[in-house]
């Protein structure tokens, strides 16, 4: 699809933002859809806002230009996110106005023609409202994402939440598969903001970064992935250790990606344990993640939405630990997954985490078969991507 030339290029075309959260899953989406743009429609003039310290390293070599805000920082407390003070020390009170200040710079300064939204309609801390309220009554259209299952978030089921969608947006998108999840949750979604969703299909960053990057031929045994540690994690990380001990290593070599900076000097010392375990490596989140991934025999994973897509675009038989979060979200998403996909996954909540599930859990998996006519709409960021430029052609 060309896109019009005969637009002003002093402005952005598309601003993409995503709230940086505790994971990888609302950033990763983000700067997928900005990598698909680059590929799809290089003409574009399109940049990614977000606070997430991480974004290079998911943008990789793509040519996608972003803006860092200062980041927020949380801990997960009893199933819930409590903010902390981050890097830059200064109290979230005082740091959502100021971010808030900056987009509201940006979308003056850039005069973006669309907004792409993830998730939450007000953004991080409803620091989206000014610039909703700078660009009523523009040109610019707002576009928001919506993740394939939403959960109890209070801040996207409010009636300001409600109202701000229908005051200040235009069209709604949603990132995920009827065929796996069913009619209920668009549905749901359609009604609660009014707005029937454009079903996308999965964003699948794993399949968007073969466009930019090639992924070596060296085989595993198995990608383990812990992008975020909670107050379990630390127990969960031994409970594996012992897991792997009696696993061996006949099966080739374990790769154990975790934020290493998260651990508490303490917790340094479960490190040093897998250090003992000659077929197995310990490291920080990178590039390397996905190109390992794609040549493992297993996964095992928690059971975010970007993680989720990982292995549901891999094809890789995988263990998923189910955080018990207070919003549900991951509980109902595995759920679903598993009745539709049985040998792609098998959860284990993790607060059932034992050394002995997690080898029965391994071996199963590293035993079972992923039958090739399990189809799974993986598109959703090159339909996402030419839905918004069919939107921002069709208004300018």
């Amino acid at each position: 699809m060309a896109y019009p030339s005969t637009l002003d290029k002093s402005r952005l075309d598309i601003l993409i933002y995503s709230h940086d959260g505790r994971g990888l899953g609302h950033v990763s989406r983000g700067v997928t859809l900005g990598m698909t743009f680059r590929r799809l429609f290089p003409e574009l003039r399109v940049l990614f806002l977000s606070g997430f310290k991480q974004t290079a390293m998911l943008i990789g070599a793509c040519p996608l230009e972003w803006i860092k805000l200062p980041s927020y920082e949380t801990n997960i407390i009893e199933g819930s996110s409590r903010g902390r003070r981050g890097n830059i020390n200064i109290k979230n009170c005082y740091l959502g106005p100021a971010r808030a200040n900056m987009i509201e710079s940006i979308i003056f300064n850039f005069k973006p023609r669309c907004v792409l939204v993830d998730h939450e309609p007000l953004g991080k801390r409803e620091e989206l409202l000014p610039s909703l309220r700078l660009a009523k009554g523009t040109d610019t259209i707002w576009i928001l994402g919506i993740r394939a299952v939403v959960g109890e978030v209070a801040t996207i089921w409010s009636e300001l939440s409600k109202n701000t969608f229908k005051d200040y947006y235009h069209s709604l998108l949603w990132y995920g598969d009827k065929h796996i999840l069913g009619e209920e949750i668009p549905k749901a979604i359609g009604q609660y903001f009014d707005k029937e969703p454009i079903n996308t299909g999965y964003v699948s960053r794993f399949l968007e970064l073969k466009h930019w990057a090639s992924y070596s031929s060296e085989r595993f045994a198995g990608t383990i992935a812990v992008p975020w540690l909670s107050e379990l994690s630390v127990t969960f990380l031994r409970n594996l250790h012992g897991a792997l001990l009696e696993v061996g290593d006949h099966h080739g070599r374990w790769r154990i990606f975790t934020d290493l900076n998260r651990l508490e000097a303490e917790d340094q010392k479960i490190k040093l344990k897998f250090d003992d375990l000659a077929a197995c490596t310990v490291e920080n989140i990178s590039d390397q993640y996905l190109a390992s991934l794609a040549n493992s025999k297993v996964a095992m994973i928690y059971g975010g939405y970007n993680s989720l897509t990982d292995i549901m675009a891999a094809g890789v038989p995988s263990v998923v630990i189910v955080r018990e979060m207070n919003d549900k979200e991951q509980d109902e998403h595995v759920s679903k997954i598993s009745k539709a996909r049985p040998n792609l996954i098998y959860p284990i909540r993790e607060s059932e985490v034992t050394r002995k599930a997690l080898v029965e859990a391994l071996e199963r998996q590293l035993s079972v078969k992923i039958k090739e006519d399990q189809e799974i709409s993986l598109k959703g960021s090159e339909v996402s991507a030419h839905k918004v430029v069919e939107l921002i052609g069709h208004f300018h």
